[in-house]
């Protein structure tokens, strides 16, 4: 791309950017079909060429950007990418595509006007990612000879583009502006409590000043599910509230005194751990790993549940990849059983451990005789040799076998290991199905019996 053609592309989205005030501009027509798979099949260099123009230009405002926003500049980039390719998409109506830009430059407008950070830096980021697309586009054209109206059609709607991402963040940072000041002062503050340190650009004490807010000593942060709004549980003034109604959470300050009894009572909400009012980046975290879980079978959809209360899930499936490469190693010929055979021996191993190597409480948990939990211990031993359970790796052995008993765990990846790896991920559903008399007992009171 020459400079004439650098300095006319930025003349242009500027202008555009200042004259575009419909939300709804005229939509594209569709493409020829090579070009649209050409921009397709681009499509993830393009993506990636966009963000390193504006992390390179933009160092300061992608970091915060990143820290705050709820998206990172990776996901702005790629959602506004996939947007633009949708116009021409046949089988996607263009006003679809425009209006997911519009809602998504709306929120970020929003977020810029709570943080009290100016759009011209938005804009000068759009102007990188849009001097790199034209770029590209320029380049196709003489590599394809293309006709001079294609190129003219898609730089046109290049611009129309980012005048609409512009004009729909605009319209965000002008209505939160609006807000009461005591309001935009408590959502300022409520997005630097779950920042990391790094990223606030006012110390906390000096924001929760300015928001009428006392600083607590602790907090810990609720995760809602997607959908549940917290303007429609009854509050006290002293929880702050991300509105979004994508990932709604609540911080809840010094929850351990007395106790938040008013919690909403969702179902599916997760509580994150108690942590220093400056950390509360790292209870939002866990509370939406847990939503995840949550969201996924795994973890019961307590109202709410406590993250602590579950710590050894929580840590199986943060390092679940490296736990079921560890299960070759630790359980070994366990893993290649029939699954008949398999699930209770696996489930009896993680209740022994978790009971201290005590077989007479294993029994009570498991609702069977003793002399049953000594019979499978007996077997677990003669498959592997006697290295199940090492003494010195307990630790290890209930995180793998915690990873494989919980529900859920289809969905993750793979044990890397032949046979063991065809049954260690997808093994408990068969072995449901193939032994319901077994899952009876292991969840309700039972007469004790031999093995």
């Amino acid at each position: 791309m020459t400079p004439t053609h650098e300095r006319a592309a930025r003349t242009n989205t500027h202008e555009r950017a200042t004259r575009t005030n419909d939300p709804h501009p005229q939509y594209a027509a569709p493409l020829p079909d090579e070009v649209c798979r050409m921009l397709l099949r681009h499509m993830p260099a393009a993506i990636d060429e966009m963000e390193d123009a504006v992390r390179t230009g933009l160092p300061h405002y992608t970091h915060i950007v990143d820290g705050t926003y709820g998206y990172s500049v990776r996901q702005i980039i790629d959602r506004t990418v996939n947007c633009f390719v949708s116009l021409y998409d046949t089988g996607r109506p263009g006003p679809a595509a425009t209006a997911e830009i519009i809602a998504l430059y709306e929120r970020i407008g929003a977020r810029h006007g709570r943080l009290g950070c100016p759009l011209d830096v938005l804009r000068d980021a759009l102007d990188l990612a849009g001097r790199v697309a034209c770029r590209r586009l320029i380049k196709d054209a003489y590599r394809l000879h293309w006709p001079a109206p294609l190129l003219a059609t898609l730089t046109e709607d290049t611009f129309t583009l980012i005048g609409t991402a512009i004009a729909a963040a605009t319209r965000g940072y002008a209505e939160e502006s609006h807000r009461a000041p005591l309001d935009v002062q408590r959502d300022r503050l409520r997005d630097a409590l779950v920042a990391e340190p790094d990223d606030r650009s006012r110390p906390l004490a000096e924001l929760a000043a300015a928001a009428d807010w006392r600083l607590p000593g602790t907090l810990a942060v609720l995760a809602l599910p997607p959908g549940d709004h917290p303007q429609t549980h009854v509050l006290p003034p002293e929880v702050l509230a991300d509105r979004s109604p994508a990932a709604p959470y609540l911080i809840l300050p010094n929850p351990r005194t007395p106790g938040p009894r008013w919690l909403p009572k969702t179902k599916g909400a997760v509580l994150g751990p108690v942590v220093p009012a400056d950390r509360g980046a790292v209870s939002l975290r866990w509370a939406r790993r847990g939503l995840e879980l949550v969201e996924r079978g795994t973890l019961p959809a307590g109202t709410p549940l406590r993250c602590v209360d579950h710590v050894a899930v929580l840590a199986a499936f943060q390092s679940g990849d490296l736990l079921e490469a560890a299960a070759a190693e630790l359980l070994g010929p366990l893993l290649e059983l029939p699954p008949r055979r398999r699930e209770p021996l696996l489930e009896t191993l993680l209740v022994y451990l978790r009971c201290g190597d005590n077989a007479v409480l294993t029994a009570e948990r498991l609702h069977v005789h003793e002399q049953t939990v000594r019979y499978r211990l007996r077997q677990i031993t003669q498959l592997t040799d006697g290295n199940c359970p090492d003494p010195e790796r307990h630790l290890e052995t209930m995180l793998v076998l915690t990873r494989l008993l919980s529900p859920g765990v289809t969905d993750g990846g793979t044990v890397n290991r032949g046979a063991t790896a065809r049954g260690a991920v997808g093994w408990r559903a068969g072995a449901r199905a193939g032994e319901a008399g077994d899952a009876a007992r292991a969840h309700s009171p039972a007469r004790p019996r031999q093995a």
